[in-house]
Parts: C-alpha cells; sequence; structure tokens
C-alpha cells in the first residue's frame, strides 16, 4: 500500500478531502439546515477513542445544527447499558455505539433499534442484527496479516505468546482468529502461551507475567491484541531478566502522543498494524442516514502494517496534518467570534474558501500591510525632513538676526582680535563638543554654547570672526564630512550613516550631501 494510501486513513486527512470534495450544498455535509442530535457511546477511554472524538467533533464545525452527546462505560458493560438507556430517553435522533462485549449490549441497542431511533455500530458489533450500519476495519484480516508479517519475520520458525483483547469483545475474538489462521499455516511456528488483558497497558503486563510462571520455553515473538498490551507484554519480559532478540506486534498504530507509530520507530515495537479512527467517514455515515440518503450497511476500512522502514516518514506526514487540522480549528473560532450574527452556514462557507485559499488572501494581507508601511514610511519621512529642513531654516535665521544685531551695534566681542592661540584652542573645543554629540538630532547651538559657557551671540561672534561661518554651517560641515568618511570606510547602508551624523531623515541628509559635496552618497560608496 502506498504512503499516501496509508496517510489518509487519518481522519484529520480523510477530514480535509470531505471539505474539498463537495460538490453542491445537498451533497455535502457542511452547511445543513437541519438540526439533529447524536449520541454517542464509547466503551472506554484511551487515545484511539479520544482521536475518534475530536474528528467527530471537528466535522460538526462544518454542519449548522448537529450536536454531539458523548458517554463512556469505561470498559463497564453494566454502565454501558444504562448510559444507553439514557441517551434514548434524551431525545437523540441517532446513536453510535461500540459495544463493549458483543452479548451484553445486544438487548439495549434492539431496545434503541426497535425505538426507530437507527443504530451505527462502530469499532466492535453485537451478536444481534438489529443495526442501521456498522463501519469498522476487518479484525479478522488485521490479526491475519499481523500472523502472516510475524512468521515472516521469523523465518517461518519460533514461539510465539499472544495476549488477546478483552475477552468477549468482538476485536479481540476477531483479531485472534485470524492470528490463528494465519500461524497454522506454518508448522515450525508454536503458541507457547496464550493469555488475555483488557487493552491497557498494565494488563498486557499482568498477562505476560502470568504466561511467564508457567511457560519453559523460549519466546520468539509476541503478539498484543493492541499496541499497549504489547508494550505492557515488553515491560514484563525485560523486568523478569528475559534476554535476547524478542520481536513484539501490535495493533493501532496511533501516530499521537506516546502511540504505536511512535512506538515502532522508537523499535520498542517490531511492528503495528493501522486500525484507523475514520470519524469524519462516521459522520458523513450518520447524516446520510438521517437525511435518508443510500449508504452501505456494512463499511470496511483498510489496514497497513507500520514498520521501522516507514514510521518515521508516516509520523513527518502525520504532523503536517496535524498542523492543517490546528490552523483549521484556529479558522472556526475565529469565525465565531466575528460573524455571530450571520448564519454558522455562511461562516463554515468562508472558512472552507479560506481554507482553499489562505496562502492567497494571507500574501494579499501582507502585501496591503507592506503597502500601507510604505506609505506611512514615505509620509513620515516627508514629515522629518521637513522638520528638520524647518529646524536649520530657523538656526540659519536666527544666526542672520544675530549678525544683523551685531553689525547695528558695531560693537566687538571683547575677544575679538585677541589671542590666535587661545581661539584655535576655542574652535577645537567647539569642534569636539560636535563631534562628541554628533548622533543627537536635536543638538542645537544653545546646547553648544550653554557648554561652552558662553551666549548664542557671543558663540556666533567667535565662530564667525576665526572661521568665517556660522555655528550652524560648521556643525553641518563637521556631520557631513564625518558621514563622507564612513561612506568611504565601512559598510552600513546610507540610514545608518545619517542617522549616525545626527540626520533624522535620511533622504534630507542626501540633499545636505550633494548641496556639500556635489554628488549624491551612493556615488561616493560606489567609488
Amino acid at each position: 500500500m502506498k504512503l499516501t494510501t496509508i496517510l489518509r486513513l487519518f481522519g484529520c486527512a480523510a477530514a480535509a478531502a470531505s471539505l474539498l470534495s463537495c460538490g453542491n450544498g445537498s451533497d455535502c455535509i457542511f452547511g445543513s439546515k437541519d438540526n439533529y442530535v447524536i449520541g454517542i457511546s464509547q466503551c472506554s477511554e484511551d487515545s484511539w477513542r479520544q482521536k475518534l472524538k475530536e474528528e467527530l467533533e471537528m466535522a460538526t464545525y462544518f454542519n449548522e445544527g448537529v450536536s454531539l452527546r458523548f458517554v463512556s462505560a469505561n470498559d463497564d458493560s453494566e454502565l454501558q447499558q444504562r448510559q444507553i438507556d439514557s441517551l434514548a430517553e434524551s431525545g437523540i435522533d441517532l446513536l453510535i455505539v461500540s459495544p463493549n462485549q458483543l452479548d451484553l449490549l445486544s438487548d439495549e441497542i434492539d431496545k434503541v433499534y426497535d425505538a426507530g431511533i437507527p443504530v451505527i455500530l462502530f469499532d466492535r458489533k453485537t451478536d444481534s442484527p438489529k443495526y442501521t450500519s456498522f463501519v469498522g476495519t476487518d479484525n479478522f484480516q488485521i490479526g491475519e496479516m499481523i500472523g502472516h508479517f510475524l512468521a515472516g519475520k521469523l523465518g517461518g520458525k519460533g514461539n510465539v505468546v499472544e495476549i488477546a483483547g478483552l475477552s468477549g469483545s468482538s476485536p479481540a475474538l476477531e483479531r485472534h482468529n485470524g492470528f490463528a489462521k494465519a500461524i497454522g499455516e506454518y508448522p515450525g511456528i508454536r503458541i507457547v502461551g496464550f493469555a488475555n488483558g483488557d487493552w491497557t497497558q498494565e494488563s498486557g503486563e499482568a498477562a505476560m507475567n502470568h504466561i511467564l510462571e508457567s511457560c519453559d520455553a523460549s519466546i520468539d515473538a509476541v503478539f498484543g491484541g493492541n499496541d499497549r498490551m504489547a508494550a505492557g507484554a515488553r515491560n514484563a519480559i525485560r523486568k523478569a531478566g528475559i534476554k535476547g532478540d524478542i520481536m513484539y506486534f501490535g495493533v493501532d498504530a496511533l501516530p499521537s502522543g506516546d502511540g504505536g507509530m511512535r512506538m515502532v520507530a522508537d523499535s520498542i515495537l517490531t511492528a503495528s498494524a493501522i486500525y484507523p479512527t475514520h470519524g469524519t467517514e462516521l459522520l458523513l455515515l450518520a447524516l446520510d442516514i438521517l437525511r435518508g440518503k443510500e449508504y452501505a450497511r456494512e463499511t470496511m476500512m483498510r489496514s497497513s502494517i507500520v514498520t521501522q522502514e516507514n514510521a518515521e516518514i508516516l509520523l513527518l506526514q502525520y504532523e503536517e496534518v496535524m498542523r492543517q487540522s490546528e490552523y483549521l480549528k484556529m479558522m472556526h473560532r475565529q469565525a465565531g467570534r466575528m460573524h455571530d450574527s450571520i448564519r454558522l452556514q455562511q461562516i463554515i462557507i468562508g472558512i472552507v474558501l479560506l481554507f482553499l485559499v489562505v496562502f492567497v488572501i494571507l500574501m494579499i494581507f501582507y502585501v496591503r500591510a507592506y503597502r500601507q508601511k510604505l506609505e506611512l514610511s514615505e509620509i513620515l519621512q516627508e514629515e522629518m525632513e521637513k522638520v528638520e529642513r524647518q529646524r536649520d531654516e530657523l538656526e540659519e535665521q536666527r544666526d542672520k538676526l544675530i549678525e544683523l544685531s551685531i553689525a547695528g551695534q558695531n560693537v566687538e566681542d571683547e575677544d575679538d582680535g585677541g589671542d590666535a592661540k587661545r581661539d584655535g584652542a576655542f574652535i577645537r573645543k567647539f569642534t569636539k563638543l560636535v563631534e562628541d554629540r554628533m548622533s543627537n538630532s536635536e543638538l542645537s547651538v544653545e546646547d553648544l554654547s550653554s557648554e561652552l559657557c558662553v551666549s548664542r551671540v557671543q558663540l556666533y561672534r567667535k565662530i564667525k570672526s576665526v572661521t568665517g561661518k556660522s555655528p550652524v554651517e560648521i556643525i553641518r560641515q563637521l556631520r557631513l564630512t564625518k558621514a563622507d568618511r564612513l561612506l568611504s570606510e565601512t559598510s552600513m547602508n546610507i540610514s545608518e550613516i545619517a542617522y549616525s551624523v545626527g540626520f533624522s531623515s535620511p533622504s534630507y541628509f542626501s540633499k545636505c550631501y550633494r548641496d556639500y559635496f556635489g554628488k549624491i552618497p551612493t556615488d561616493r560608496q560606489k567609488a
């Protein structure tokens, strides 16, 4: 069997396939206007049945008015009888039931069937023909398949122990019969031990301990009615100190958590047969029955063997399926919050469409956000450039006013015409202050004059008299000169350089650089 065929056994993959296979509204389970209450009676609680429950619940996301009522008997047949009675009395439209044992549940299920409530048996049968449909896997074929595979691994010779499932349950009987038939074809293989468990790992370990007490023969392989019992038998053998390369085989091959598929991948089990949960198909069948459509009375799901050669690949595929499943769940929750006033059918259709084109939609959102970001960035840059330009213009205007004031007064600074050495020291101090604070885009002439303990007018007169330029011009010259050096000596981009020398707008920096050097910054980088 191809890996793609095995993969479709996973319930979430089946759910996704169901989404994509809908033709029109009447043939699709999604978006129904019907109101149905479906009761589900589980015989026990374990990881396999939890996975089935999750698949059923996910399928209801796409069915308006369909609700599920779950009960679990925890392997108690009498409790399951009472639970079935209670479900029937509560007014369910259909019963889905996995009987704990063949004979003990037949009467209760017959009563429900005779009351006109459709009954779907899943996973397990009763000894009564009164049921509407059965969905499951051919357990006889699974037992037979495992038997032949085990015999092949042993080369047709060896001693085998079998730990079957709960006595009286149809899967346990059918798997045992199939396994016995297959092993019977190999004269070199002997069954040296047999016991029943109750599907739990603890029961598998206890059954193996019981067998070891009376079995003197060596053991080459163990077949457990499910993976948990096979793992329990392995624990018992290891605790008993029995050496040797004993092989362990189970059934279920759940990919989640510490299920059988992981056990095979980790070499705890030699192999396991897939026992699919088929939750989506189960709900599809229930809705077909309730809507009066044609349906199969017997639906058998196919199985395959998971080995150490294909386990890791199957686990990787399952992880991908689960990611899609989680995304589907997330979209459902979001739709419910955003569209409370919209009918559920419309919500589901939107989710389905969104699931089909999710990549495109996400890209649209991304492009829109990116465009908005660019637009906002351009606006911000324009505003920053405007503010910075206006700030420089204001500084220059203030310097002109100072110059006019000085010219009008026709007075000299007390230091003008003084010591050239002292003037040089003042200029160096001024330059050092600018260089130390260059990255500060808010640096002002007032800040520098305060640091130098002179007024702005005095600073202007001193700088102008020595350099012939205003303080604003000197500051800009120093910034641009450093920027020019960084352009040629570093790998910094133009924006980084602009910010590092005190420009808050890279575009304004480029303009000032071009005005001062006669070329754009990129030309300097290329040179």
